[in-house]
């Protein structure tokens, strides 16, 4: 591979590139497959343990409705 500068005396972007793609190759290959299946197990449990976030359920938005209607009175018979 050739080094190429842009004039200021930096590497192209394209000879970065190559580096990159290298050095992702190269982190590819030290991976040993149980290694590398032990940690794809553990990323999708992780995921699976996540809550989901629910603001808009029937129950969230009862809540609110009410805690508007005592905001403005209404819940208090002054509606």
């Amino acid at each position: 591979m050739t080094q190429t500068t842009n004039g200021d005396g930096q590497n192209s972007a394209e000879d970065s590139a190559d580096r990159a793609a290298l050095e992702h190759e190269r982190r590819e290959r030290a991976w040993q497959p149980a290694a590398r299946w032990q940690a794809l197990q553990e990323t999708i449990r992780w995921a699976e343990s996540q809550a989901t976030v629910r603001r808009n359920t029937p129950r969230s938005c009862i809540e609110r409705e009410r805690r508007i209607r005592l905001q403005f009175g209404e819940g208090q018979g002054l509606g």
